[in-house]
């Protein structure tokens, strides 16, 4: 009796199996932090970094997926992606090493060339332009970087040929410990150190500094598993991307929170690189 009980519980699990592993397979988890301007968790502008509304758009052009939003450092997004999980990141640069685990969009949004950021009390210690190969090698002077984050090809290589000693996983981490004094400078974003530093009452004490090395305006994509599940939603955010990305409203989103300079900087790449990037 007990063995047939068992064997009907087994064969209508079988029967249930195709459309539990459908439902399984229709759902992306989204892996997000607070990085703001570009992702905003939480505050008065929650969910309109640039990360934010980009996605929204892929998300609402998407519904025959089921989307779960998940906090986690950007860290344990890698490490999720590399397993194969079903979970995907919007604000990926793609890079050979990334390429052995994951699939990539085109490219969603731009980012500028990264600076040396700095406390504007100790800007007459660096040079302008500023070798950053030499602040690396000076081991007098202390930075940090994101674990696992890719900056660029430069400035990546110049960190793998003299990695700094010190790792965070939030942004928030690192500007603080800048803003205390704690590390000497960053190698960032100015839009997202300048904001940061803003919301925690610290407006224009950090300074930008341009490179020798580094000059490179970098793209944006979507980043999932190399798996057949990434691949299908890799296939399916392009389409979205081809047919929204030449709007007025997705290129306003992409210069949002920029100054004046950098969003015409930011036009003057779009049509003629941003949408003609693979």
């Amino acid at each position: 009796m007990l063995h047939r009980a068992l064997r009907q519980f087994l064969a209508l699990l079988l029967l249930a199996l195709p459309t539990l592993l459908a439902t399984a397979g229709d759902q992306i988890i989204w892996g997000r932090h607070h990085v703001p301007p570009y992702m905003i968790r939480e505050g008065e502008w929650a969910q309109q970094g640039i990360f934010d509304l980009t996605l929204g758009v892929i998300r609402e052009h998407l519904p025959q997926y089921d989307h779960v939003d998940l906090s986690a450092p950007f860290p344990r997004v890698i490490t999720e992606i590399r397993k194969g999980s079903h979970w995907c990141y919007i604000g990926a640069l793609k890079t050979s090493e990334r390429e052995a685990y994951a699939y990539f969009s085109l490219p969603t949004s731009i980012f500028l060339p990264l600076r040396v950021i700095v406390r504007r009390d100790r800007q007459s210690q660096f040079r302008s332009p500023q070798s950053l190969q030499a602040l690396l090698q000076n081991r007098q002077l202390t930075t940090s970087v994101m674990r696992d984050r890719s900056y660029s090809p430069t400035v990546d290589r110049l960190l793998a040929a003299y990695p700094p000693r010190e790792n965070y996983s939030e942004q928030v981490e690192a500007i603080s410990m800048l803003l205390a004094g704690r590390i000497d400078y960053m190698i960032e974003l100015p839009l997202l150190a300048f904001y940061q530093a803003s919301v925690m009452g610290h407006p224009s004490e950090l300074v930008a500094i341009p490179t020798q090395e580094a000059d490179e305006v970098v793209f944006n994509r979507v980043m999932c598993p190399k798996n057949e599940w990434g691949r299908q939603v890799i296939e399916q955010v392009d389409k979205v991307l081809v047919a929204h990305r030449d709007k007025p409203y997705y290129r306003a989103i992409v210069q949002r929170w920029h100054d004046a300079d950098s969003a015409a900087e930011i036009r003057k790449l779009y049509d003629s690189v941003f949408l003609k990037t693979p």
